[in-house]
């Protein structure tokens, strides 16, 4: 089965071609481009500016490009840029001229056995990785699989991943995110619970739907959902063995106790299921190997503690938009500094720490959204603050770089910044605003 494509009006967006409609995901439309400076084939994933302005899905999408920016792996797409053109969001990916795992199985009905098990170990192995670095994908699926023309398995759409040590809370609690045919009981029933065996979970029912071709637990109506849910808790599938007979007895164990109800009865980690998939040694030999390709090309950055606060900060200057989510229009402010784990703004308003916000940094093609929280502030002069805030995952040194300017002759940085006018908002007297500023 050929992907469908279409041609779009849309030329260009920075500096990437944009040459044809690939795809559509969940969080909006992709299309193939053409990196104009390098000559390099790109994937560019763009969301509609009504879906940019609701904040849950922003806030989504934000994270998907900060979440990915930072994983350097064999068998993740790889994401090269993002940023904003106008008031549309995108995100530069890696193109890969292959199809989803979804794709072919609507086309094969099944994979073999041993060919399915290798793919969907390495994906498992990208899996692993992740979850040592705190990070939970929440949405593993067929076509959330890539699988490129040398035969190879990456994991794309990071767009509802949820980081254990400093999520930015865009799941309520009693929410769920996901696909329910894939999803684990407790993740069906408040997604703020997902962690590392739900991914092993929804892994496990991905490999057995790519062996026997038959969706597990499927269903989309209010009434199938229940449904769905009920045979989950009574683990009530057929055996893929029973579907399959050239399945081996090992593989149909691990799916079996993958997709267990109760979390205590599945495999301890997602390390321990693929030795339960592969063998011990097999397990080991394939992990070693590929997280040696990985952490070989991953710039490292200090996590915490005494080695984030060393870090060295370099004087900035640039002006920036600065907004809660919650507010249209934002404050236009000054970084003063910024260092690979945050930054320090200057702005005509307060904010409490503990509060996040969107920043925009001005870069050379177009402007570069970071999500941060505010975790200190300090009175500058009557109606002017300093505010040290921190992203939810480090920069490189090299992204540090583009920000960092050589103050200009007759640059008035040092003035006090004005907030933005927009007519999508009613002018306020000076009074008025300054009276919102605590």
């Amino acid at each position: 089965m050929r992907r469908k494509s279409s041609r779009v009006r849309l030329a260009k967006i920075g500096k990437y071609q944009i040459l044809e409609k690939i795809g559509t995901g969940g969080q909006g439309k992709v299309y193939k481009g053409l990196d104009r400076n390098t000559g390099q084939f790109v994937a560019i994933k763009m969301i509609p500016v009504e879906a940019a302005e609701d904040r849950e899905q922003g806030l989504r999408f934000a994270q998907e490009c900060q979440v990915t920016k930072k994983l350097d792996h064999p068998h993740i797409l790889r994401v090269l840029d993002f940023g904003m053109e106008g008031q549309k969001p995108f995100l530069v990916m890696e193109f890969v001229d292959g199809e989803n795992l979804m794709q072919r199985l609507t086309r094969d009905g099944k994979i073999p056995p041993a060919e399915a098990v290798r793919l969907l170990s390495q994906v498992g192995h990208a899996l692993n990785w992740t979850h040592q670095r705190q990070l939970i994908h929440r949405d593993i699926k067929p076509a959330n699989i890539l699988i490129t023309k040398n035969g190879d398995a990456k994991l794309t759409d990071f767009g509802i991943a949820k980081n254990l040590e400093g999520e930015f809370q865009l799941t309520q609690p009693c929410s769920w995110l996901g696909t329910p045919s894939f999803m684990s009981p407790e993740q069906f029933e408040d997604a703020k619970r997902a962690d590392a065996l739900c991914d092993l979970y929804s892994l496990a029912a991905t490999l057995y739907m790519t062996i026997t071709g038959v969706i597990p637990f499927r269903g989309r109506s209010a009434s199938a959902l229940a449904a769905i849910y009920k045979k989950k808790l009574a683990n009530d599938i057929v055996p893929p063995r029973q579907l399959v007979p050239e399945t081996s007895e090992r593989v149909n164990a691990a799916i079996l106790q993958g997709m267990r109800a109760d979390r205590r009865e599945r495999h301890a980690s997602m390390a321990a299921f693929l030795e339960a998939l592969l063998g011990e040694e097999s397990a080991a030999a394939a992990a070693n190997a590929i997280n040696a390709r990985a952490d070989s090309s991953a710039p490292q950055a200090p996590a915490s503690g005494k080695e984030r606060r060393i870090l060295k900060r370099y004087p900035c200057g640039q002006s920036a938009a600065c907004q809660p989510m919650e507010r249209v229009v934002p404050w236009v402010g000054k970084v003063v500094n910024i260092s690979q784990t945050g930054l320090c703004v200057e702005l005509p308003r307060r904010f409490e720490p503990g509060a996040i916000l969107q920043i925009a940094l001005p870069a050379k093609d177009t402007e570069r959204n970071v999500i941060v929280r505010v975790m200190w502030v300090k009175r500058q002069a009557e109606k002017l603050w300093q505010m040290g805030c921190q992203y939810d995952y480090p920069l490189y040194d090299f992204e540090v770089d583009g920000f960092r300017v050589t103050k200009r002759r007759g640059d008035k940085s040092g003035e006090r910044p004005r907030p933005r006018k927009s007519s999508a908002s009613i002018p306020r007297p000076r009074q008025q605003v300054a009276g919102n500023a605590r």
